[in-house]
């Protein structure tokens, strides 16, 4: 009988040290943006002592379709997008969103290499809206996207302007799956409206660019009687689709 009893109380023991381990390990902390994961390859969030997520600056911003510089002297990172713009300030509360300045209760920081900024202000200086689970240490964040653009919002549409019939503008993003996702969702716009054929010939110039350094000189497709111009510099692409009868 104490035999038995012996074992049992072995094997409580290490049912208990085995759930002492597992309550003592911690969930990684994820940032979610639109349904995606955001991956952050080197430097990674946390929670700073405000309680606020601290994100790697230049993937959240991607992640949300802003464009994202960084200004050593002045140690400020600006984020564009959608014609509003957000500057936040290494350890400072104060920060501007198109010009009005306001205040958070955290500041922007610089780590590991990295500059981190508070996801919940960024993601808010845009119009999305935040929310945390606790349980799963997860941000979630969502922007209402565009009908046709799954991907950021940075896919944008024009038709009939002046001597173009159709015109589309494509973000350019440095983080390697963003830039495949954006231009796979570009390729298939394109397509819906001119067919596979000229579409593939379009985007095997579009998919050349691999970096902001990738400078696309302005090339001319033929058409049928029509003519499509690409052309892509360090922050996007434009393809425009010319009227009949317009030579450029």
């Amino acid at each position: 009988m104490r035999k038995i009893a012996l074992i049992l109380s072995v094997i409580l023991l290490l049912v208990s040290s085995w759930a002492t381990q597992v309550i003592a390990f911690e969930v990684p902390l994820r940032v979610v943006v639109n349904g995606s994961q955001v991956k952050f390859p080197d430097a990674q969030p946390f929670i700073d002592s405000n309680k606020r997520t601290q994100t790697p600056a230049r993937f959240i911003g991607e992640a949300l379709g802003a464009t994202v510089s960084w200004d050593e002297t002045a140690r400020k990172a600006t984020f564009v997008l959608e014609g509003k713009k957000l500057v936040l300030f290494i350890g400072k509360k104060d920060y501007e969103i198109s010009g009005q300045k306001k205040q958070m209760d955290t500041v922007a920081l610089l780590k590991e290499g990295r500059t981190f900024v508070p996801a919940r202000y960024v993601a808010e200086a845009f119009g999305a809206t935040v929310e945390w689970d606790s349980a799963i240490r997860t941000v979630y964040i969502s922007k209402t996207q565009p009908k046709k653009d799954p991907v950021t919002g940075w896919i944008k549409e024009e038709t009939d302007v002046q001597d173009v019939e159709y015109s589309m503008s494509i973000g350019f993003s440095s983080n390697p799956d963003l830039r495949k996702a954006r231009y796979d969702a570009a390729e298939k716009i394109f397509a819906e409206r001119y067919g596979d054929d000229i579409t593939k010939k379009v985007f095997s110039y579009v998919r050349k660019k691999q970096s902001r350094q990738d400078t696309i000189e302005l090339t001319k497709i033929p058409y049928g009687d029509q003519t499509i111009s690409v052309f892509g510099h360090d922050t996007s692409f434009e393809i425009k689709v010319w009227k009949k009868g317009i030579k450029i």
